[in-house]
């Protein structure tokens, strides 16, 4: 059975995204998956009908465009303490354009909000973003 958390060592391949509605919602991310939307996938692509669903608001330009969504984001994952998704969103952000120095300053908005413990959470995910980054 597959685990649906992501690990630091989150696949780095490009996976073939394909026409069905994982595949959409991995296009809209700039061709990146995390392994826990693989395995949602796997384990009930039913689930992704939901997921999909609810993605179109981070994938859409509205109002707010969706590199500055994805940071948001970014921020919010952080303060949550969710340290694999802290390397998630970042990547996507950087996918959709976002400059390491943005990237940076959503944690530093992130640390402001819920205090030095955000760093904590989210330096090994950026860590892991900016040498693939480099690479």
């Amino acid at each position: 059975m597959s685990d649906l958390r992501d690990t630091p060592s989150m696949s780095q391949e490009r996976p073939s995204c394909g026409n069905n509605k994982f595949g959409q919602m991995c296009s809209g991310m700039g061709g990146y998956a995390p392994d826990t939307l693989k395995a949602i996938n796997e384990l009930d692509p039913s689930f992704i009908d939901t997921l999909h669903t609810m993605d179109r608001v981070m994938v859409e330009d509205g109002a707010l465009d969706r590199k500055t969504k994805r940071l948001m984001a970014l921020s919010c994952v952080a303060v949550r303490m969710c340290e694999d998704c802290v390397y998630a969103q970042a990547r996507v952000a950087k996918n959709y354009g976002a400059t390491k120095e943005e990237i940076l300053e959503a944690i530093k908005v992130a640390v402001l909000i819920g205090g030095v413990p955000c760093w904590s959470v989210a330096k090994r995910g950026i860590t892991k973003l900016f040498a693939e980054w480099d690479e």
